[in-house]
């Protein structure tokens, strides 16, 4: 949005003016931001409803870059539960101001105020007595809502809360789909180990995560301020594996004895204790429960120096190390933090299992430094099982490692830490050290050990590309073939590629590139792969027809009927698959019937000319009886040829012993008669 500033500094004519439109129905008016609406990741602006003009509605335009949550706008569109700001429609539409394509989603208006402009200021608290009944009955009814949809919100905060009423009584919940998931949440309101994984790789996480968010919230409701405004995020993070949240969050505030049983148990740093939606339930029908008390991890006797700091329990250490990945290894390996184990912490399994991990790392065979990263990392899991994948200073809970991808590839940063994590089978590691089975987890092992696979083939079609893709269902295929095209689902690719025909430069391109290609993998519903590596098939004409069946097959299937720029696109290409006909006449009925096909704008049509098994078979058949025929006539030449020279040696030989006959005859003849001369 940056590049339509530039060019009204420029003096050149800016787009910012014309609207957009979603749906041929809501226009999205550009030179109408509305501050307030916009997140630190999507701006907002005045959306208008061409059915009914006088609906109060408001836009989000979401960065390209960055992958929306698709399937949660799914969930949610047309959802009237209590709790929510509707949403109204999500869709691509051209963005004047950037020219592109952009996810944008539709919201109804809210009437009445945000409950918070920004985390340092100060706003009207809510009164403990309205808490229940204003607060969290509709967040737990937009919980339940999210719950039974199998989604979660992950954007539970004040400054992401509005009234939608004027008498500021209803509040509900803001937008949650237009970045991933998480991203923009402030530290204060996650949980610590969410807390500790990178924003954009915190994951989709669980009901208990948005409830543990609604539990902090209550609390900056209740003292209308934000309690840690003074603590910046790496402070707030080390008092919270310190003190408990609860404990840094509420300090020494004097709260209702009702609320502190609540805010305890949404509170509590164990997720396994923490309350869940049934205890809310229990709490709000009137049931008392005794409140949960902070269970801290037993300190050392003894703190463990690193880095200029002492450290009285593992988790602390392990937040310590994760962050400083290369000073960490030297006590690991010098047997510093087991002997801290056994002696401080008293704790000789751990320390146990640490030095067997040590003495693995020590015998890795060739590549030590490898061995000592995953040895670290493994040391890291077992000082805090809890907290999300670590690695070489990357943190990222496992169903968040897509987006993290997806940010970095946006970026055009250095993706090999990515793929190093996942050759190495780093999430695996993580999943080891759960203590209980869980069906989610066990999918995403199997879908990493996939990735690992996607990653070790180098054609088009696999490598990090494919991984993208395969963990992003909503994140828009990136090839630049596409301009400013907006593609999520397959159906929309051979559109976009027909559309994109007309503008291409060079007549040699092909319409796919390793984007295309892996788009492609992930989203068919079908095994796709071999035709995926036909695509780097040395011959030409086998790679050419590789991907004329992949895009007719998606044609059958998804349509549309007629796609002639494409089709024409694919025509100009096709070159050696018609030269791979031996016949003349073949070639030239396929050069006479291609451009009809092309104006038709069916690439099914094309393949099936190209690729029709009898014609080709008679091709072949007649091309071998033609060879045999010339091979045939070929002896023949030469035998006749071999002949010929022998009947002209014949002859000689024949030639000159009838000379020798002729000759001795001739002198016998001339001997007798010059002896009868004689004679006579």
């Amino acid at each position: 949005m940056a590049e339509a500033a530039e060019q009204a500094d420029s003096g050149k004519p800016a787009a910012q003016s014309q609207p957009g439109v979603l749906r041929d129905r809501y226009t999205v008016r550009s030179n109408q931001p509305i501050a307030e609406f916009a997140t630190p990741n999507a701006e907002a602006f005045v959306a208008e409803d061409k059915r009914d003009p006088n609906r109060q509605l408001f836009a989000l335009i979401c960065r390209p870059e960055l992958p929306p949550r698709v399937n949660v706008m799914r969930a949610l569109k047309g959802a009237t539960t209590m709790g929510f700001v509707p949403l109204v429609e999500w869709g691509t539409m051209l963005w004047p101001p950037i020219g592109r394509q952009c996810m944008t989603v539709i919201y109804e208006r809210p009437q009445g105020r945000k409950l918070m402009t920004n985390l340092r200021a100060e706003f009207k608290r809510i009164d403990e007595y309205d808490i229940p009944r204003r607060v969290v009955e509709p967040m737990v009814a937009a919980i339940k809502e999210l719950t039974a949809r199998g989604i979660t919100h992950r954007s539970i905060r004040p400054t992401n809360m509005w009234f939608m009423d004027e008498g500021a009584e209803r509040i509900t919940l803001g937008d949650c789909v237009s970045q991933p998931p998480a991203f923009d949440q402030p530290l204060v309101f996650e949980t610590v180990e969410s807390g500790m994984a990178n924003p954009v790789a915190r994951g989709s996480g669980t009901f208990s995560d948005d409830l543990y968010s609604l539990g902090v919230t209550i609390i900056f409701m209740l003292l209308g301020r934000n309690p840690v405004a003074h603590l910046d995020e790496e402070q707030l993070l080390k008092q919270k594996i310190q003190q408990g949240s609860y404990n840094t969050l509420v300090g020494d505030e004097r709260l209702p004895l009702p609320l502190v049983e609540l805010l305890r148990g949404l509170l509590c740093d164990d997720p396994d204790q923490r309350w869940d939606i049934e205890s809310l339930d229990l709490w709000l029908s009137g049931r008392r429960l005794s409140p949960l008390q902070s269970r801290m991890e037993k300190r050392a006797a003894r703190g463990f120096p690193f880095n200029g700091k002492e450290y009285g329990n593992c988790r602390e250490l392990a937040q310590a190390m994760a962050k400083n990945w290369e000073l960490a290894i030297p006590p690991v390996l010098e047997g510093k933090l087991e002997l801290w184990l056994r002696r401080a912490v008293e704790d000789a399994e751990r320390a146990g299992v640490i030095a067997e991990q040590v003495r693995m790392a020590l015998n890795s065979g060739n590549d030590k430094r490898a061995g000592v990263d995953l040895m670290l990392c493994k040391v890291l899991i077992i000082l805090d099982p809890t907290a999300p994948i670590r690695y070489k200073g990357f943190n990222a809970m496992p169903d968040g490692f897509g987006s993290a991808l997806a940010a970095v590839m946006a970026q055009k940063g250095d993706s090999r830490l990515m793929a190093e994590i996942i050759l190495r089978g780093v999430p695996s590691l993580w999943f080891e050290a759960r203590k209980s089975y869980l069906p989610d987890n066990s999918l995403m092992e199997g879908n990493f050990r996939e990735l690992k696979g996607y990653l070790t083939q180098t054609a088009m079609g696999f490598g990090l590309e494919r991984c993208l893709y395969e963990m992003n269902d909503s994140m828009p295929c990136q090839s630049q073939l596409l301009g400013e095209e907006y593609v999520v689902e397959l159906k929309e690719l051979l559109p976009a590629l027909n559309a994109a025909a007309a503008k291409r430069s060079d007549a040699k391109t092909w319409p796919v590139d390793r984007h295309i290609a892996a788009f492609m993998g992930a989203r068919a519903r079908s095994d796709i792969d071999r035709n995926l590596v036909q695509l780097a098939d040395p011959e030409p004409s086998r790679s050419l027809m590789a991907m004329l069946n992949l895009f007719a097959v998606f044609q059958y299937r998804l349509g549309p009927e007629s796609l002639p720029a494409l089709a024409a696109w694919v025509g100009s290409l096709v070159g050696p698959v018609v030269i791979a006909f031996h016949s003349r006449d073949k070639r030239k009925e396929l050069e006479k019937e291609i451009p009809k096909i092309i104006r038709r704008g069916s690439v099914v049509e094309l393949y099936n000319l190209l690729e029709n098994t009898e014609a080709r078979a008679k091709d072949e058949h007649e091309f071998n009886w033609a060879q045999a025929q010339y091979h045939a006539a070929d002896e023949e030449v030469k035998r006749i040829q071999t002949e010929s020279d022998e009947r002209s040696v014949e002859a000689v030989r024949i030639g000159k012993q009838t000379a020798a006959v002729v000759g001795i005859l001739i002198a016998l003849i001339t001997t007798t008669f010059v002896v009868i001369a004689k004679v006579w």
